[in-house]
C-alpha cells in the first residue's frame, strides 16, 4: 500500500494542570525532557519519520510560541517539511479547529489529518502507519486499548453502587487520524460540546471511524511522576525562562533608548 500525504497536528496548548498540581513555578510538561529529549519533541518525531508526511500544526499557549520552538528542538530547522506554531484555543476542541483552519495557509497536499496529543512521547511510526492505513478504508481509526481491568462506578457516598460490564470497552489513544475534508466538515458543523475527542466530533457528523490495536507504551505524560526528574527541572526551567525573559526585556529596552537617540538626531 502507498502511504498517502497527509498533515499532523501536534496539540500542546493545553495548561497541564493536573501536571503542575501544587507546584509555585507552573511549566508545560511538553517542555520537560525524558531521556535527552522534550516530551513535545519525541511526540513529534515519529511523524516526520513516516512517509507521506506533509505539513505539520503545533497548538500552543497564547504568548508560548518561542518556548515551543525550543522544545521542537531541530525538527523546527526540517525545511522540507512546513511547521507552524500557533496559539490554540480555551479547549482542546478549539485548538483544533484553529489548527485546521491554519492548514488552509500552508502550500502542501494532505488527503488526512493525524491529531496527536504532545504530551504523549511514545508514540512510534509503526503505529501511526497502521491508524492510517485503517483511516484509508473506514475514513476515519484510532487506535485504542481493551479494558482487562474491573469496572466499577462509584456513588456520591464514595461506595461501589455498580458493576460495569467492561465487554467491548475500550480506552481510546492519540494519534487519531481522518480523512481531511470530512474532519474539516466534521468541525465546520460540530454543535456538540460534550464530545470528549476529535473521533466523537467525526462520528457525531456522520462519518465512520474505526479502532486499532493501540499501545501499551503509548501513554499520555500525565502526573509529576511520569517524569522521573520532573520537579528539578521545573525548578530549572523557571530559573532559565526568568533570565531569557529579563534578557530579552533589556534588549527591547535598549533598542528604544537608540531609536529614541536617532530620532533627536
Amino acid at each position: 500500500m502507498s502511504i498517502p500525504p497527509f498533515a499532523a497536528i501536534i496539540t500542546a496548548a493545553g495548561a497541564s494542570v493536573r501536571f503542575s498540581g501544587e507546584q509555585k513555578e507552573k511549566v508545560k510538561k511538553e517542555y520537560l525532557y525524558i531521556d535527552g529529549h522534550t516530551v513535545l519533541y519525541r511526540a513529534a518525531k515519529a511523524f516526520y519519520e513516516t512517509p507521506g508526511l506533509s505539513c505539520v500544526i503545533v497548538t500552543c499557549p497564547e504568548g508560548s510560541e518561542d518556548e515551543t520552538a525550543v522544545a521542537l528542538e531541530d525538527l523546527i530547522d526540517i525545511a522540507t517539511i512546513p511547521l507552524m506554531i500557533v496559539p490554540g484555543g480555551v479547549t482542546r476542541k478549539e485548538s483544533v479547529r484553529i489548527a485546521l483552519e491554519k492548514l488552509g495557509s500552508i502550500p502542501c497536499r494532505y488527503d488526512y489529518i493525524a491529531i496527536h496529543d504532545g504530551a504523549r512521547p511514545y508514540i512510534d511510526r509503526n503505529l501511526i502507519i497502521r491508524v492510517l492505513a485503517a483511516a484509508t478504508i473506514a475514513g476515519g481509526a484510532v487506535p485504542a486499548i481493551s479494558v482487562t481491568d474491573a469496572v466499577r462506578r462509584i456513588g456520591k457516598d464514595g461506595l461501589i453502587n455498580e458493576t460495569i460490564d467492561r465487554t467491548g470497552l475500550i480506552t481510546v489513544q492519540t494519534p487519531q487520524i481522518f480523512r481531511a475534508q470530512e474532519l474539516m466538515d466534521a468541525y465546520d458543523s460540530f454543535v456538540f460540546p460534550e464530545a470528549d475527542d476529535d473521533a466523537e466530533v467525526f462520528m457525531k457528523a456522520g462519518y465512520s471511524c474505526t479502532v486499532v490495536p493501540g499501545s501499551k507504551a503509548n501513554t499520555k505524560i500525565t502526573f509529576l511522576s511520569d517524569i522521573p526528574d520532573a520537579e528539578k527541572q521545573i525548578e530549572e526551567y523557571a530559573v532559565a525562562r526568568e533570565k531569557g525573559r529579563n534578557s530579552a526585556k533589556a534588549s527591547r529596552r535598549m533598542r528604544e533608548l537608540m531609536s529614541q537617540g536617532d530620532d533627536e538626531e
